[in-house]
C-alpha cells in the first residue's frame, strides 16, 4: 500500500474516528478502570511500524515476561515484522496484518479482529507513538485494560484505559520500557539489548556463503547498508559517499566489504558500487538474503555502517559494533545502543525534521536543498572516526568476533 496514502487516512480519517469511538464508549459507559496490581494471564503487545522499533521494544517485552511468567504474551504487528518478532523467542503467539495491498489488508484486519476479540486479553499495550490505527484497533479488540502513549497533538490517548506521557527527550528503548514499568515491570536505569537468536544452521550456511565469496573467518568484514525504508528516503547518506568510504576502508585496512539492502534497493546498491574504484573488492547481496540469513551475516561481521534504519538496531541487539549516520532523525532517540557503537549527526537548526510529534511527515526546507544534513557528514570524518575507534591500538578488542 502507498505509505503516503496510509498516513493521509490515519490523520484525516483516523482523528475523527478516535473522537467518535471515544464518544460512543462514554455514552455506553464501557471504559474499564486499570488495576495495576492485577495478575494478568493474557497480555497482547501491539507495534505495527518498523523492524527497528520492534527490536527496541523487546527489552520491555522481556521485562513483562519476567514480571508475569505465567501469562500468555502475544504480539500484534505487520506481516513484514514477523521474522524479527520471532527471533527473540519471547512471544507465545504472533499475529500479523498484511499491508502489501488493500485486499490483503482488509482480509487480515478482519481475521485478526475476530480472533483477538475472542482472546479476551487482560491487558493490551499499544507501543505506537503516533499512529491512530493502532489505538482504534486495540480499542475494538480489548475489553479490559488498554494502555499506550499520550503523544502531544496526536489526539490518540482518549481510547486508552490509561496513558503515559510520551517523552521526546529519551531513547525510544526507554520510552517503550516505560510502558512496561507502568504495569509493574522492574525499573531499570540502563536498558540492555534483548538478544535475538541466530540459528546455528543459518550461521553455518552464511559462513559457507562467505567462503564462496572468498571471505575467511580471519578477514575483517564490514557491512554497508545504503538504503532506508520508504519512511523519508532523505535519511540516506549519498551513494558516492558510501562508495568513497568503502574505497578508503579497503585501501587502508584491506577489509572485506558487503553491501546489503532489500530487493527494491538492489539498483541503489549497484549504482553505489558503480562509484567505487575498488568495486571488484565489494560484494552486493541486496535482495538475496532472508531475515535469518541477514542477522546471521550481521552476527558474523565486525562492523555495520548504516543510515537511520533497522540494521542499526539489529546490530545493537546482536552486540556487533555499528556506525549510524543521522540527519532528518535524531540519534538521541533512535541511535545505536549496543557496545562500541558510534554515530554522526550535524544537529542543524532544522534537525530533526521528522519526529513523533509530526508523525514522521515533513519536507526538507534546508536552504542548501534536500538532504543537506546528510551531505554535511563527510566521508573523511566517518573514515577517521572508524579508524580511531576500531582500528587503533586495541583493534583486536574492538573488532573481535
Amino acid at each position: 500500500m502507498n505509505l503516503s496514502l496510509v498516513r493521509w487516512i490515519d490523520i484525516y480519517i483516523g482523528i475523527p474516528l478516535l473522537y467518535l469511538v471515544s464518544f460512543l464508549k462514554k455514552i455506553t459507559r464501557s471504559k474499564h478502570n486499570l488495576n495495576i496490581g492485577e495478575d494478568y494471564k493474557k497480555i497482547l503487545l501491539a507495534k505495527f511500524w518498523g523492524i527497528g522499533n520492534v527490536i527496541m521494544l523487546l527489552p520491555a517485552a522481556q521485562a513483562l515476561k519476567e514480571k508475569y511468567p505465567d501469562a500468555q504474551l502475544d504480539f500484534l504487528t505487520l506481516f513484514g515484522n514477523k521474522e524479527a518478532s520471532k527471533a527473540a523467542n519471547i512471544f507465545d503467539n504472533i499475529y500479523t496484518i498484511d499491508i502489501k495491498d488493500f485486499s490483503k489488508f482488509i482480509i487480515t484486519l478482519l481475521k485478526n479482529l475476530g480472533v483477538l476479540r475472542n482472546r479476551d486479553y487482560d491487558l493490551i499495550i499499544d507501543f505506537e507513538q503516533f499512529a491512530r490505527f493502532s489505538v482504534l484497533f486495540c480499542s475494538l479488540i480489548g475489553k479490559k485494560n488498554i494502555i499506550g502513549f499520550n503523544t502531544k497533538d496526536q489526539h490518540r490517548h482518549f481510547l486508552y484505559t490509561n496513558s503515559t506521557i510520551y517523552n521526546n527527550h529519551i531513547h525510544i528503548t526507554k520510552s517503550f520500557y516505560s510502558l512496561a514499568e507502568f504495569v509493574g515491570a522492574v525499573h531499570k536505569d540502563y536498558i540492555r539489548a534483548t538478544p535475538i537468536v541466530c540459528e546455528q544452521y543459518d550461521i553455518y550456511k552464511m559462513e559457507k556463503k562467505l567462503c564462496d565469496f572468498g571471505i575467511c573467518k580471519e578477514d575483517v568484514l564490514i557491512i554497508l547498508h545504503v538504503g532506508t525504508s520508504e519512511n523519508f528516503c532523505l535519511r540516506r547518506w549519498p551513494q558516492e559517499y558510501f562508495a568513497g568510504l568503502a574505497d578508503m576502508l579497503i585501501d587502508h585496512f584491506a577489509v572485506k566489504i558487503i553491501f546489503t539492502g532489500l530487493l527494491n534497493e538492489a539498483m541503489l546498491v549497484e549504482k553505489t558500487m558503480g562509484y567505487m574504484k575498488n568495486k571488484e573488492m565489494a560484494i552486493n547481496v541486496s535482495g538475496e538474503l532472508s531475515f535469518n540469513q541477514f542477522i546471521s551475516l550481521i552476527k558474523l561481521s565486525n562492523l555495520v555502517i548504516s543510515a537511520d534504519t533497522a540494521p542499526i538496531h539489529l546490530a545493537s541487539c546482536l552486540l556487533v559494533p555499528v556506525v549510524g549516520l543521522y540527519g532528518p532523525n535524531t540519534p538521541f532517540l533512535y541511535g545505536p545502543w549496543g557496545n562500541y557503537s558510534m554515530w554522526f549527526y550535524k544537529n542543524l537548526d532544522c534537525s530533526p525534521c521528522i519526529t513523533n510529534y509530526n508523525a514522521k511527515i515533513n519536507k526538507c526546507r534546508h536552504p542548501e536543498g534536500e538532504g543537506a544534513c546528510m551531505r554535511k557528514i563527510s566521508v573523511d570524518e566517518v573514515f577517521f572516526g572508524i579508524k580511531n575507534n576500531y582500528f587503533g591500538s586495541n583493534v583486536q578488542f574492538r573488532l573481535k568476533k
